[in-house]
């Protein structure tokens, strides 16, 4: 049987960071580091990274 523990944690923080979706602007076309600030917590600058450290676009038009 699989065990999500056998999920290493950074590709888990990859999925989370792949899917997120802002909800404050539920709708609406917005940057990807805005989800990403929104659903970790994390200001502007550390969300623009963590996008980075994904390989993905943190100015992406992302919407919900």
């Amino acid at each position: 049987m699989a065990d999500v523990s056998e999920i290493p944690d950074d590709e888990l923080l990859g999925r989370a960071v792949k899917s997120c979706r802002a909800n404050a602007r539920k709708g609406h076309p917005h940057p990807r580091w805005v989800a990403v600030m929104e659903t970790f917590g994390l200001g502007s600058t550390y969300a623009w990274q963590l996008c980075r450290r994904f390989d993905l676009d943190p100015d992406e038009m992302v919407k919900r």
